[in-house]
């Protein structure tokens, strides 16, 4: 009897504990953002076959979430991971970019060591190229306009690396090694070793590359991790805390994300798709009197926070007079939606006209938009069977200072919602 009356006591505190210990786990919860501006809050378990994932949420019970209603999904409680100096970020012909540092090279494939997903090995037919971390000076920003950069004729057939000084140097990448790069040099007529930290970037020859794969509209993920490397593919699986993710680079097996190195997923080919989560299939950027400002994807084009008449948006795509973005939708969306306008920062100066293309055709111009506008402009054009979408950005008539323009969360919709 006893022993009976001070287990009844004990409950409570069981109780207390097992409600704190819950609510400990749900601190780190996913934050869950639907297409339908609502959100659902819990802890993904699995991912089922037929595509939706099942979400563990407060109350206990369990949530399936179709993927494709999914814009994007936010982990909660995860520390940015800090980079260590000697890190490579490869980038991807299809999109994306893996950080870690290079351990060796065998036949067609460097072996890197990443806080991603473990020791992998990259088919380097598959990369543009790679640049070191931390990025800084104005070598990096060399070695980033080299990898980046399309259309150099003299890299066709050769690949080229910029060093620490900013000098570009051109042959054909030998061997990788922990500690040096070995690049047959033509003009040299022999095979020189880099020092791997002393490197800035390097990048690959376009006839070594495999011919980029379309997006044909079908979903994937995109998965960015704590040390912001981002995967794209499609999920697999979601087993023993980890996320598994067929990628077009690693095709032979997915590689295993481990659930506290993700920080945020974004879904692409959902119900509601970010522009500023595609890569053009064009561009046309064409500055007066102002420096060069490339677009920016979820900022401006000044790398500064992405906002129109104080009105701040965490998607959208950041341009500067003239400009002429071109996406393919393949006749996938009903509708396209933005906010459009002058950055804040730019106070009262800047006067720009949007335009909407599709397929060749215009389906919206602007009035003249001017920095001093009260508001941003909410626009809603209808895109069904439309294959190429442009977005043109032209300058006032006036020049082009100040024309720092933004389409704030420019999206397009398969099913429009209302909201």
């Amino acid at each position: 009897m006893i022993r009976r009356c001070l287990a009844i006591q004990r409950l409570p505190v069981l109780l207390c504990a097992l409600a704190l210990a819950c609510a400990a786990s749900f601190v780190r919860a996913e934050e869950i953002w639907l297409y339908d501006n609502t959100r659902v809050y819990g802890l993904v378990q699995r991912v089922t076959r037929d595509g939706k994932l099942g979400v563990f949420l407060p109350t206990g019970k369990e949530q399936l979430v179709p993927v494709e209603d999914i814009v994007a999904i936010r982990f909660l409680g995860r520390d940015p991971l800090l980079v260590q100096s000697g890190t490579q970020e490869f980038r991807f012909i299809n999109g994306g970019q893996l950080r870690g540092q290079i351990l060796g090279y065998r036949g067609d494939k460097v072996i890197v060591d990443t806080a991603t997903a473990g020791m992998v090995d990259i088919d380097l037919s598959h990369v543009r190229g790679f640049v070191s971390l931390p990025m800084i000076g104005f070598s990096s920003l060399r070695a980033e306009e080299l990898v980046e950069s399309e259309g150099i004729a003299d890299l066709v057939h050769r690949d080229a690396l910029v060093d620490r000084r900013g000098s570009e140097i051109k042959g054909v990448v030998r061997q990788l090694e922990r500690t040096a790069l070995h690049m047959d040099i033509d003009d040299l007529l022999q095979v020189r070793p880099f020092n791997i930290h002393y490197l800035r970037g390097v990048r690959m020859a376009n006839a070594t590359r495999a011919k980029p794969k379309p997006w044909a509209g079908e979903v994937l993920l995109a998965i960015t991790s704590r040390d912001r490397s981002m995967l794209l593919g499609s999920l697999q699986s979601i087993r023993l805390r980890q996320w598994a993710l067929q990628t077009e680079w690693h095709p032979d097996s997915p590689l295993r994300i481990p659930l506290d190195e993700i920080s945020q997923v974004q879904v692409m080919g959902g119900k509601v798709q970010y522009l500023s989560q595609l890569t053009p299939v064009e561009v046309k950027e064409q500055t007066i009197l102002a420096p060069p400002q490339p677009y920016q994807m979820n900022r401006n084009c000044q790398r500064d926070s992405l906002s129109i008449a104080g009105k701040r948006y965490p998607w959208g795509i950041g341009v500067h007079a003239n400009s002429e973005l071109t996406f393919m939708l393949n006749a996938q969306y009903q509708e396209f939606r933005s906010d459009i306008g002058i950055d804040t920062r730019m106070g009262d100066r800047g006067s720009v006209v949007f335009e909407v293309i599709a397929d060749g055709k215009t389906l919206y111009t602007s009035p003249l938009v001017r920095g001093s506008d009260p508001e941003p402009r909410s626009i809603s054009v209808p895109v069904k069977g439309v294959r190429r979408l442009t977005l043109k950005v032209s300058d006032g008539g006036d020049l082009d200072l100040g024309d720092v323009a933004n389409w704030g969360s420019a999206r397009v919709l398969k099913v429009a919602t209302g909201k």
